[in-house]
């Protein structure tokens, strides 16, 4: 005989939580507005390019903030002393006649 085991209450809970975390990213990103069909008037071809030209613009906008900060870190890990360091035209060892 074979015994079906049951998931615990956390392991529900978990995986409820992962599908409400899902489904408010898929809420988030806007949706790509529908052509109209071949017969379509100018007015609403105009209204949708309008909402084309939006979409696009959404979804392919620069982002700021969290991003930044973490290449900023992420240099600065990489060469620590840049800003310390002062800046030279020329190397002192060959100095100029």
């Amino acid at each position: 005989m074979v015994t079906v085991r049951r998931p615990s209450p956390a392991t529900v809970a978990v995986l409820l939580a992962l599908l409400a975390c899902l489904g408010a990213l898929v809420d988030a990103y806007p949706a790509k507005p529908e052509a109209p069909g071949e017969d379509a008037s100018p007015e609403e071809l105009s209204r949708y390019y309008a909402s084309l030209r939006h979409y696009l613009n959404l979804v392919t906008r620069q982002r700021y903030g969290k991003r930044d900060s973490s290449d900023a870190l992420f240099s600065k890990l990489l060469f620590p002393d840049v800003d310390d360091r002062p800046v030279r035209s020329r190397p002192e060892e060959y100095p100029c006649r």
